[in-house]
């Protein structure tokens, strides 16, 4: 079963960066700083999703937040997948759709 249609400008999109727990905080948000300049495109163009905040991705996205990016927390599955199929909305469109997916996807258990 496929959740997502493969489009092949998503390569090129997102990115995935691992946090090890014994790695260097710093250089890691050099790392993605110079990824966030290098597809620099005029305005905000990078959302920053991390897990849990406080944690080390969260603090490390947090410091990158700002002109460029946007950091969204607590992420979960409905809100990337909500990111893929609207990457071609304005910017301030796309995150505020990706924070109502995140929301309307919690539920609480039936009983």
């Amino acid at each position: 079963m496929h959740v997502y249609s493969y489009d092949e400008r998503t390569g090129g999109r997102i990115e995935a960066c691992d946090i090890p727990a014994d790695a260097d905080a710093g250089q890691i948000a050099a790392d993605i700083s110079a990824r966030l300049k290098a597809g620099e495109s005029g305005g905000k163009s990078a959302i920053l999703f991390t897990d849990i905040v406080g944690a080390t991705p969260s603090n490390i996205a947090e410091s990158l937040a700002g002109d460029k990016a946007v950091v969204v927390s607590g992420v979960n599955l409905p809100m990337v997948l909500t990111a893929l199929c609207h990457l071609d909305e304005p910017f301030e469109t796309l995150i505020d759709v990706v924070r109502k997916a995140g929301v309307a996807s919690i539920c609480p258990e039936s009983a």
